[in-house]
């Protein structure tokens, strides 16, 4: 059998005939889910309080970024080597616990520690809701669904090259320039909020399929790398809330 979903981790993944006598289970995901988001939290919070923005931080940024691209480099090992998904989920945590250790002390710099605190209540808060909306099969993940998402997601991304190249030539000091920051903002955080939907399907549709137990490593890989996007869009959007209130 083969599986593919609109999550890259997810997506040619191969055969998932179970061959090692264990299947996959929603309590073996969960299990390895929350693992890895402990060894991102325990990460982030600890490379984020040792920054000091008052004197050099320059091997800090030199680190911070290292770890998005050996994140990156993790997740695409771990998406086409599913007998190593186990370690290179664990690497990738790592590194997106220093990347986010050190984008969460800037917003924290800024605009204050309660951005932080608002912005993780809020991810789970969603999370938590969207598998309420999943559960009781109030919003349905069939194809028109993933390819919608899919689609939304590729005009995320050039929306983001536009917003970079407006960044460079100080198109976002305008108004306008603004106004369409927040509303990509707000877009992304809808998109990755809907996003969370297809992996509670894809784990479901695994599980339910028999597939090995080494496939959830790479199943919580995928939901980690949702929920991590979810909450750096979150901490964007409060951040801007909160700018325009001062």
């Amino acid at each position: 059998m083969r599986f593919r979903g609109a999550n890259p981790v997810y997506s040619r993944m191969g055969d998932i005939y179970n061959e090692d006598g264990m299947s996959a289970t929603y309590g073996g995901v969960t299990r390895k889910t929350g693992l890895l988001l402990a060894i991102i939290a325990v990460i982030a919070l600890y490379f984020g309080a040792s920054l000091n923005f008052e004197g050099g931080i320059g091997i800090a940024i030199v680190t911070v970024i290292a770890s998005p691209i050996i994140a990156i480099i993790s997740v695409i090992v771990a998406h086409r080597k599913v007998e190593l998904a186990w370690i290179f989920s664990l690497i990738y945590a790592t590194a997106e616990g220093i990347f986010l250790g050190f984008i969460s002390a800037i917003f924290a710099y800024f605009y204050g520690a309660d951005i932080i605190l608002m912005a993780l209540m809020a991810t789970f808060g969603v999370l938590a809701g969207m598998l309420f909306l999943f559960s009781t099969g109030l919003i349905r993940v069939g194809n028109f669904f993933r390819k919608a998402m899919f689609s939304m997601l590729i005009g995320l991304i050039f929306a983001g090259i536009i917003l970079l190249f407006m960044f460079m030539f100080g198109g976002l000091d305008t108004e306008v320039g603004y106004s369409l920051y927040f509303g990509i903002v707000v877009l992304s955080v809808i998109i990755s909020s809907l996003y969370l939907l297809i992996d509670f399907d894809n784990i479901q549709n695994l599980v339910e399929a028999g597939a090995s137990k080494q496939y959830e490593w790479m199943l919580s890989l995928g939901l980690v790398v949702t929920i991590v996007w979810l909450y750096i869009e979150l901490l964007r959007l409060i951040a801007i809330i909160a700018g325009r209130r001062k």
